[in-house]
């Protein structure tokens, strides 16, 4: 079970504040292979969770263009939030999801049963605190990040890096058990129901 801080604690990495976000470019992650990949396998995730659960309210935490929402079926009703206006527009526009723009971390937010946190934990300064902020709100967490990072061998832009082993444990120590945890190339897809 392995961790990685991936910055000097006590310090606030400019990537980790809102305003980094404000011109970047649109994220299509859904049309890239990896990423679409990890997407669709965490969409199966929500659906099954869902069912199983008999709840049918999604919230994504970081949804970038709203790939994610898109492959949602009928029941299931969704909304997210991303801090990166072109993500935004993208969402609504074009995906025709409900992608609003705002910060899931400090701000005040419309919480659902299933909260998707796909590949944004990494970059956050302490996703020990936000994962037990979603634990006090959604029941059910779906959550990915890549697997095989390490201290030395990372995207410049992460803050944390975690093995299968650690990352259960970023679950489970808000309080949710995990019931489907799978790697999917290079990332980790894990869904946790809390206990």
């Amino acid at each position: 079970m392995t961790e990685h801080r991936l910055f000097s604690e006590g310090t606030i990495p400019e990537h980790t504040r809102p305003d980094w976000y404000a011109d970047r470019d649109r994220a299509p992650h859904l049309e890239q292979a990896a990423h679409g990949l990890r997407l669709r396998t965490a969409a199966d995730f929500v659906v099954r969770a869902g069912v199983r659960a008999g709840v049918t309210t999604v919230v994504d935490l970081g949804a970038g263009d709203g790939g994610l929402l898109s492959l949602l079926p009928e029941p299931f009703i969704g909304w997210g939030y991303d801090l990166q206006p072109t993500n935004v527009t993208a969402a609504c526009d074009e995906r025709r999801v409900d992608v609003r723009l705002g910060d899931v971390v400090e701000g005040d937010i419309e919480w659902g049963d299933i909260a998707v946190a796909t590949e944004m934990l990494e970059h956050l300064v302490d996703p020990h605190a936000f994962v037990r902020r979603i634990a006090e709100h959604s029941p059910i967490l779906i959550a990915s990040s890549p697997w095989g990072e390490t201290s030395d061998d990372h995207y410049e832009f992460h803050t944390w890096a975690w093995d299968r082993g650690g990352y259960a444990a970023l679950l489970e120590q808000a309080g949710y058990a995990i019931r489907a945890h799978t790697l999917v190339g290079p990332f980790q897809v894990v869904a946790g129901v809390r206990a």
